[in-house]
């Protein structure tokens, strides 16, 4: 099987598991999209060790940067100008720290902040589950990749 199918393949049977984990067991309050988002930064990120490292690291930065960022506002009366203001420099701080090589990769970390306001941008347990839901995704484009090469056979 080439790879390009067998790596359509094995997302597509590890979709219908994120579907059921995320969907059919709501208890375990993971968001559907934000698993998505991560998963397909990781691929985006080159995949592999390198992709899952760089997305997870970006992304799970930004959420925590984007937390620290809405707390501000809030403890500082969460005015429109302060939220502005704020979110500027989160915007900012998210570029700037691509000096840092583990967080270079910007994408994810604008893909983690906007999954976080995207959950509702609440400086609570929304921080642990956006974050938890995260890992999960990018677990999930890892685990199809390895998946997908496993399946593929080798071209003769």
């Amino acid at each position: 099987m080439k790879l390009l199918h067998a790596l359509a393949l094995s997302i597509a049977a590890l979709v219908a598991l994120w579907v059921y984990l995320s969907i059919g067991r709501p208890e375990l309050r993971f968001n559907p999209w934000i698993g998505f988002v991560a998963w397909a930064a990781f691929f985006a990120a080159g995949g592999g060790p390198g992709g899952a490292l760089k997305s997870i690291a970006g992304g799970i930065a930004a959420i925590l940067l984007t937390a620290a960022t809405m707390a501000a506002v809030a403890a500082l009366g969460g005015g429109l100008p302060w939220l502005i203001g704020l979110v500027a420099v989160l915007a900012f701080v998210l570029v700037a720290m691509a000096d840092i090589p583990v967080l270079a990769y910007t994408p994810a970390a604008f893909l983690g902040a906007a999954s976080f306001f995207g959950a509702g941008g609440k400086a609570d347990e929304t921080i642990l589950l956006v974050s938890i839901t995260w890992l999960a995704g990018v677990s999930f484009g890892f685990a199809s990749e390895l998946i997908g090469k496993r399946v593929a056979t080798p071209a003769v």
